[in-house]
């Protein structure tokens, strides 16, 4: 029993160290715009979202959990003002991650 109970545990510790980090261009979809374009905007919105999270207290003494929150959120909303979409989502929903899904 304490092994199940030990290999659940440490499945789920790392199911939530993989699901949850800085979101990349493979969560856009790059539509109708040329790779290289696609590549370009993605930098643009990464570098972008490095300010608010290096230069806002929560971004600088927050959580670990915290400093994704704002990077997400920088991104996804300049991602989304150059008119890409979330992948299996509208560009208008804000980014929110359930830290206890089930």
């Amino acid at each position: 029993m304490r092994k199940a109970f030990a290999a659940v545990a440490a499945l789920l510790l790392l199911a939530g160290c993989e699901s949850y980090g800085d979101l990349t261009s493979d969560a856009f979809d790059p539509g109708s715009a040329s790779m290289e374009r696609f590549t370009m905007d993605s930098a643009q919105c990464q570098a972008a979202a490095e300010v608010p999270r290096n230069y806002e207290i929560r971004g600088i003494a927050g959580t670990h959990v915290e400093r994704h929150e704002i990077f997400n959120r920088a991104y996804t909303r300049c991602m989304a003002q150059l008119g890409y979409a979330r992948r299996g989502l509208t560009p208008y929903v804000p980014y929110n991650v359930d830290p206890f899904p089930g």
